[in-house]
Order: structure tokens, then sequence, then C-alpha cells
């Protein structure tokens, strides 16, 4: 097996661009907002290695925040990025307040589903390159309150403002996960 290369956050520079006043659609919903463009650059490639993000800022404060690619470098394994996103609630548990997070969802490289959404006894399966995120990893239950059965799914805690992070975890979940083909290893009972 090939190893993995050793990509770190710290390598993807982001540089704020434009913002605008916008409206968009997510999951059906008509919104209405700030579109703050950004530029980045991940250095953990030579080449190829320009991308351009949008941030969508809801006038909603309790709204999500949605960050995705508006542009790709050309490369395959990366087209259908500017269809994915990653989403940012708000946390409300009084350990968080004043965070946003965003569920640890892995891009699936097989093609088999859009995502793979990672369990907090999955933690220690990630790649290497989330070591650098380890202090921001929770269960979902300790931010927010959950009705559901995804109280055990793992997320990664932000600052409101550090949209560079957000940019980052992006980069983490979905970029480097599908040009590395890194799917997470089955466990056993």
């Amino acid at each position: 097996m090939a190893r993995m290369k050793r990509y770190r956050l710290d390598r993807v520079l982001v540089e704020k661009g434009e913002a605008q006043a916008a409206q968009w659609t997510f999951a059906g919903t008509s919104m209405s907002g700030t579109e703050q463009w950004y530029g980045v650059t991940d250095g953990n490639f030579p080449t190829r290695n320009k991308w351009e993000f949008v941030l969508r800022i809801p006038k909603a404060a309790g709204d999500r925040l949605e960050i995705r690619p508006r542009s790709t470098p050309k490369l395959k394994v990366w087209e259908e990025l500017t269809d994915r996103s990653l989403t940012f609630m708000r946390a409300t548990m009084p350990a968080a307040r004043g965070k946003r997070y965003c569920q640890v969802a892995l891009a699936d490289p097989t093609g088999g589903k859009t995502k793979d959404v990672v369990r907090t006894d999955e933690r220690h399966l990630l790649p290497a390159w989330f070591d650098a995120v380890t202090r921001r990893l929770r269960a979902k239950e300790s931010v927010r309150k959950t009705r559901g059965t995804d109280g055990q799914a793992l997320v990664a805690l932000v600052r409101e403002d550090d949209h560079e992070m957000m940019i980052r975890l992006f980069f983490a979940m979905k970029v480097w996960v599908l040009k590395e083909k890194f799917t997470l290893p089955e466990l056993q009972d």
C-alpha cells in the first residue's frame, strides 16, 4: 500500500476577497445574506493548487454558515467538489457557546455515497492531517442538544469568525481525502 502524503493545514493559505449581498437556496429553502469570497492556495502541492471559495453568511444569526469551492484546480478527482459544502451550525451547550461546529463527514472516494460521517469511536482512524485539529473535535451531544441518533457523531468546533479554519477543514475532509482515496477502515465488533 502506498504511503499517504503528509498534508499540513498551515500550508493552506487563505486570502479574503470581496463580499456582496446575495440570495441562494439551501436544502430547498431560499436564503439571503452575504457571500464572502476567498482565494486559496494549497501549499501542499507545487502546482494545480489554486482554489476559489465562497462563504455564505445568512442574515438570520442562527442559520447555518456554508462554505464551498467556487472553482477547483483542473483535476478529475476534484471536479465535483463545487457541488459539495461544509455547513457550520451554532453550538448551544455552555462549554461551546459562541462557536460553530460542523460534522466530520469525509468525502467518499469510492463514489458509493456522498459522505462518510465519522463517529467518536472512529476518531483514532482519521488520517494524520487531523492531528492538527484534535483539540477541536467533540461529540455532537457536547456542543448541541440532539433529538436524533447523531449524538455520537464527531464534530469540529471553530470560532464564528474563523473562516480560514472553516476552509482548512474542507480541505481535510474533502480535498485530501479524495486525492489520497482515503476511506475509514471497518471497525471490528
